[in-house]
């Protein structure tokens, strides 16, 4: 006798609620083959991870036993071709992924590959196999955290990548600055690729070739901005475009002198940023509260802002004892672009206490 529970689009509707758990969904692919499709789908679209993370080095037992997995992954992958098909997604830890293996992988084709992940130090050989993944026609978000050689094994990378990018994110990517300069790279590229999304956090090195002709990426378009960096961004000329256009800014103050991230010396005048709708604040002590309400008091009335969100840590606001997120809401009745003057740390705070989540 049949089940009558077995109805697949009942089922598929159960396993989807659990796309974000890699475990539950190993479990579920091993009940029946009813259930192995969708849970695969799940499983392998966000959560194919070649290496693995939390390496130490000098720890040659967890060094072993992570390039086991990687191989066992790619027996798995080039057995299933059929699961290829589900890859939107690749996380590579470079320091615990062999080059012989991560060049197995870079023969197979992802045909839904949208996004990379790249951790790690950047060694030649890693180097030049990465390039290839970063090629294919279609990514469109790539990530890129680690420590290279030289700023030229940095930029030989990237003006490798495919034109499909539009959303880049460069996380606390270290590069030697004794003798780089922005005119490494000398010639200018062939092609430029038009970003859209630009993430800077915790970089360095970098800053100079970003805003050079020898970079490969056109910033004119772009509309979503994170920072938490000390740079001047928006006197750079590579960026001038692009400030009117912007409509989402993360930003985080600095820590010292509790100036805004982009600081040099006074408060940025966010007037040129004329079309922002979404403002993100990153607070981590008290003192950057004052500091990013100084900031967002430099906007121009009337605006397009739709949403202000500060998240706070409990560092500051020793009363708070986890982080919290406070988010400021435009409505028909509320305008939280005329009413910016009123937004101070003294309100901040006691809007945080009340328990309040949205500006009246």
């Amino acid at each position: 006798m049949s089940n009558p529970l077995a109805i697949q689009e009942l089922i598929d509707y159960c396993i989807d609620f659990l796309y974000a758990s890699a475990a539950d969904l190993k479990r579920c692919a091993l009940v029946s083959r009813y259930w192995t499709h969708t849970a695969q789908m799940h499983l392998f679209k966000q959560h194919v991870v070649i290496g693995s993370p939390g390496y130490s080095y000098g720890d040659s037992t967890f060094l072993a036993m992570a390039r086991q997995r990687c191989r066992l992954l790619y027996g798995v992958l080039a057995a299933s071709p059929g699961l290829l098909g589900f890859v939107e997604a690749l996380k590579i830890h470079l320091d615990t992924t062999p080059p012989d293996t991560l060049r197995d992988f870079a023969t197979l084709e992802f045909p839904s590959l949208r996004r990379i992940v790249v951790f790690g130090n950047w060694m030649p050989a890693a180097g030049t196999i990465i390039e290839e993944f970063l090629g294919r026609g279609t990514l469109t978000t790539i990530s890129i955290s680690g420590n290279f050689s030289s700023l030229s094994a940095f930029t030989r990378i990237l003006t490798r990548c495919s034109t499909s990018i539009t959303d880049v994110s460069f996380c606390n990517v270290r590069v030697p600055t004794t003798g780089n300069h922005p005119s490494v790279g000398n010639d200018l590229p062939d092609r430029r690729i038009e970003i859209h999304a630009l993430d800077l956090w915790w970089s360095s090195g970098i800053h100079e070739w970003l805003n050079s002709p020898p970079c490969c990426f056109e910033f004119s378009n772009l509309k979503r901005l994170r920072l938490n960096e000390n740079i001047t961004l928006p006197q750079w000329v590579a960026f001038a475009p692009s400030i009117p256009r912007i409509e989402y800014l993360q930003f985080q103050p600095q820590i010292i002198a509790s100036n805004f991230i982009y600081s040099f010396g006074v408060k940025v005048d966010l007037a040129p940023f004329s079309k922002l709708k979404r403002i993100e604040a990153l607070i981590e002590f008290r003192d950057d509260i004052s500091a990013a309400l100084e900031t967002l008091s430099t906007l121009t009335r009337p605006n397009q802002i739709e949403m202000i969100r500060f998240r706070l840590t409990h560092n500051s606001l020793p009363d708070l004892e986890s982080a919290v997120e406070l988010v400021y809401l435009s409505s028909p009745s509320t305008n939280i672009g005329e009413n910016l003057p009123l937004l101070n740390a003294r309100r901040l705070v006691s809007v945080l206490r009340t328990g309040a989540s949205e500006y009246s």
